[in-house]
């Protein structure tokens, strides 16, 4: 789901989308957040676009380190799988950092 979808989302009050990731679900509840204390007047219109500028961009970071993570977890597997002494060597050691 894309930033403006999710932000038109929680601004019309909609119900938390399905199968979020959880950089995703933490960008949904801090928007609903922002969109409730706005609705209360707890925000000006100002304070609220400022706010959201700034989600999006860790909404951008928080995605792109998600697919770096999904990406090293992919090469973990794999590297796993390998047969070759010098590699199951150097996977035996990373594995035992984590």
């Amino acid at each position: 789901m894309d930033f403006e979808e999710m932000n038109q989302r929680a601004y019309d009050r909609k119900p938390e989308p399905d199968g979020l990731t959880p950089a995703e679900r933490m960008i949904w509840l801090a928007l609903r957040l922002l969109y409730e204390l706005h609705f209360h007047g707890g925000l000006t219109r100002e304070e609220g676009v400022t706010y959201k500028q700034e989600l999006k961009k860790d909404y951008e970071r928080n995605l792109a380190q998600e697919a770096e993570w999904l990406r090293a977890g992919t090469a973990m597997k794999l590297l796993r799988q390998s047969e070759n002494p010098e590699v199951k060597k150097i996977v035996g050691e990373v594995g035992t950092m984590f």
